[in-house]
């Protein structure tokens, strides 16, 4: 158990010290058990300072909420700025989908708030921090410049880019919730994201034919 040595916080360092005993909180009983009293224990200031800042218990987990969808988009926008090209390419997709896993293992607390905070407030900002800075719009973005440049019919990419999220955050509640470690025991998460990202799903993003033109939109009328 991971509890902070009270000690005092200089004001300006206090909603850091917050968040971060959410964090323990949540990973040591869950986002339900998370309370101002014991955040403000643990950050060893008095029980009133939290509301300050967050005004109350749901204030303060969407606040954890919001630093965890920020902590994911930087995450995704630096895994693009490490390629070499820029020009639109099927690759953007498997860099920034291998970041959201990544992101996620790495820190199972905040995706657990971002994602399964199981309350409604935190919920409903979990939902516009997702279309605010989080993956959708990044995600969205990049399909989009994947159509212009010819590589997704248009018709298809609200649905290809709903079928790519439901990968990459698919595979990261599986790896967060130790599914995959319990069925596939040994299991590399490297390994894992080399065969989900990697050159063999590029090849088939990148073939001649315009990646899923027509598969989606075509698919159930070939009778009309």
């Amino acid at each position: 158990m991971r509890t902070r040595t009270e000690t005092s916080y200089h004001h300006g360092d206090l909603p850091t010290a917050l968040l971060a005993a959410v964090g323990e909180i949540v990973e040591e009983k869950g986002a339900a058990n998370v309370s101002l009293r014991e955040a403000a224990r643990r950050a060893g200031v008095s029980h009133s300072a939290p509301a300050h800042h967050f005004g109350d218990k749901d204030g303060l987990i969407a606040a954890s909420c919001h630093q965890g969808f920020d902590l994911m988009a930087d995450r995704m926008q630096a895994a693009l700025a490490d390629l070499d090209d820029d020009a639109p390419s099927p690759e953007m997709i498997s860099v920034i989908g291998r970041a959201y896993v990544e992101f996620a293992a790495e820190n199972p607390t905040h995706f657990d708030v971002m994602f399964r905070s199981g309350l409604e407030a935190v919920d409903e900002a979990a939902h516009d921090d997702l279309e605010r800075a989080g993956a959708m719009t990044m995600l969205e973005g990049l399909v989009g410049q994947l159509v212009a440049s010819g590589m997704i019919d248009e018709q298809d990419a609200q649905v290809i880019a709903a079928l790519l999220w439901s990968q990459v955050h698919g595979l990261a509640s599986l790896w967060v919730d130790g599914a995959i470690a319990k069925m596939f025991p040994g299991m590399e998460l490297d390994r894992l994201l080399d065969a989900a990202f990697g050159p063999a799903q590029l090849a088939f993003a990148t073939a001649t034919e315009p990646f899923f033109t027509g598969s989606v939109a075509s698919n159930g009328r070939n009778g009309d």
